[in-house]
């Protein structure tokens, strides 16, 4: 069974970087980085399988794992392909803030991460309640 390991994607001031937290106990560390949250995760991967290698090299089993990936503010926006300034909208945040934290500006407060998480359960659950039309609306007429 696969040992589940979170890894963290934050915001830079030019890259976005991932890193594995919680495994101090495993003798590596794994990381990535790239110029949206995307690919600093395939670097991350690809640290990953470069790693495999490795251990395969020496002989050495390399241990399973899975990765539950969790993204900053700015990592969100950057990996999502959603409109700061709409979401910020929808929910009734200010935009301008909200830009501030997505490009790592400015550090959210837990106040302000619990109302973006509100805002994104939100947006899914109106999203998954939608209803799209099966064909075209002349159709219906």
């Amino acid at each position: 069974m696969a040992r589940k390991i979170t890894v963290v994607v934050e915001t830079g001031k030019d890259l976005f970087s991932c890193f594995m937290s919680g495994a101090d106990d495993l003798d590596f560390g794994l990381h990535g980085d790239g110029k949206t949250a995307r690919k600093a995760i395939e670097d991350f991967y690809i640290a990953r399988d470069e790693m495999k290698d490795f251990y395969e090299e020496q002989g050495r089993e390399f241990p399973e794992l899975e990765f539950e990936f969790v993204l900053d503010i700015g990592a969100f926006f950057s990996y999502y392909p959603i409109n700061v300034t709409a979401f910020a909208e929808y929910v009734g945040m200010n935009a301008s803030q909200l830009r501030q934290y997505a490009c790592g500006l400015r550090t959210p407060t837990t106040k302000s991460i619990e109302r973006i998480k509100k805002g994104i359960a939100l947006v899914t659950s109106d999203i998954a309640a939608g209803h799209l039309i099966d064909k075209p609306v002349p159709q219906y007429v």
